[in-house]
């Protein structure tokens, strides 16, 4: 695995602490688009796009999200190699896979570099792509399927809303209580590379 740092692709174990815990960095782009474009991201057709892997569960979630508010005519989608080597996520022919037909980029990082030149962090799928202004809206997968629920309204084939006011609180404090043990918890158990760091995660992870 690698990473970026002011810009430069290194490779490098950058995931772990010294006790062999699995240290997941913070999403650093945290736009927001807005029903009302008060954000200066207005929903618009054929404005946005999104960068997925089929094989992670985070960005699958956006997948989800835009088939069933009916957003896939409105919201275009590049899908990368599913295996995530030393390069990081890739644009190769494989199946399920595309190219990058948007930015020509082979590697995903050249996503985050035109974005932001001096970029230090991951290079992490879901990417909202915001095509007029050639940046990265968001890349927190929690935050960007509230935004298609949300602020796409009128322009979402299906008329559903999947986090009604009256259940939000409720469905925020179940999504919080889940993450850190399960959702997280996976990639904990996953990713340790010494055995009590492995143990502690998989005791969490089924307790």
């Amino acid at each position: 695995m690698g990473k970026l740092v002011e810009g430069k692709w290194r490779t490098e174990t950058w995931v772990r602490d010294n006790e062999g815990h699995f240290q997941r960095e913070a999403s650093k782009f945290h736009g927001r688009v807005t029903a009302d474009g008060s954000s200066g991201f207005a929903p618009e057709a054929g404005r946005y796009h999104l960068y997925v892997s089929l094989a992670c569960p985070w960005a699958h979630r956006t997948l989800i999200m835009r088939r069933l508010k009916g957003l896939d005519d409105l919201i275009s989608v590049s899908v990368v190699h599913p295996f995530m080597g030393e390069d990081g996520w890739t644009f190769d022919d494989y199946q399920g896979s595309t190219p990058d037909e948007l930015n020509n980029a082979s590697f995903l990082r050249e996503i985050y570099v035109a974005a932001d030149p001096n970029y230090t962090g991951r290079v992490t799928v879901p990417i909202l792509w915001d095509k007029h202004k050639k940046t990265i809206v968001n890349n927190e997968s929690r935050e960007i399927i509230r935004m298609l629920d949300h602020e796409f309204t009128r322009f979402a084939t299906n008329d559903i809303d999947l986090a009604p006011p009256k259940y939000r609180e409720r469905i925020e404090s179940t999504l919080d209580a889940i993450y850190e043990p399960i959702n997280n918890g996976v990639y904990r158990a996953g990713f340790a590379t010494k055995q009590h760091a492995y143990e502690e995660a998989v005791y969490e992870l089924f307790e």
